[in-house]
């Protein structure tokens, strides 16, 4: 996705207010748990980096994400996945469950999370902000706590790069 979506980057700026995280770095987690969605830490397939899964009988919301993954990859599939509860939450209800599947063929949901967990993760407003500090891509990754090339590519997609 090569465009801003204002839409996700309000929604994304939105939870960050109400859940008083409009700061550096984005706790995905907290945020989770303030849906009450319980995120755990696995061992999964290989071809798995996550999933949400939503269980019906308990009406309840858990995410799961590889041990295996570094933490700026696991905090953003815990923000991918909180991205598809929110975004896609009467899908998730009748299918149950949500497969973050590493080298498959994206369709316009997975772009859509995938925009969701970068807003989520480096703020727009945020980012601009740090970026205009002249931090380099590797301080504004770690600054932010996600991956280098996560920031280049929301950086792209800013148009600040």
């Amino acid at each position: 996705m090569n465009r801003i979506d204002e839409n996700i980057e309000e929604r994304t700026a939105r939870i960050l207010i109400d859940n008083d995280m409009y700061n550096i770095p984005v706790d995905p987690v907290k945020i989770a748990k303030s849906y009450n969605i319980i995120v755990y830490k696995m061992k999964l397939p290989n071809m798995i980096s996550g999933a949400i899964r939503y269980e019906k009988n308990k009406k309840e919301i858990t995410i799961l994400v590889s041990a295996d993954d570094t933490i700026e990859k696991q905090r953003f599939t815990v923000a991918e996945e909180l991205g598809y509860y929110i975004l896609y939450k009467e899908k998730l209800q009748q299918d149950e469950i949500h497969l973050n599947v590493l080298d498959h063929k994206e369709n316009e949901e997975d772009k859509n999370v995938e925009y969701f967990a970068g807003a989520l993760l480096m703020n727009k407003t945020l980012l601009e902000n740090a970026y205009e500090l002249n931090n380099t891509i590797s301080e504004l990754a770690e600054l932010f706590n996600v991956s280098v090339t996560s920031i280049t590519l929301r950086l792209q997609v800013l148009g600040l790069i």
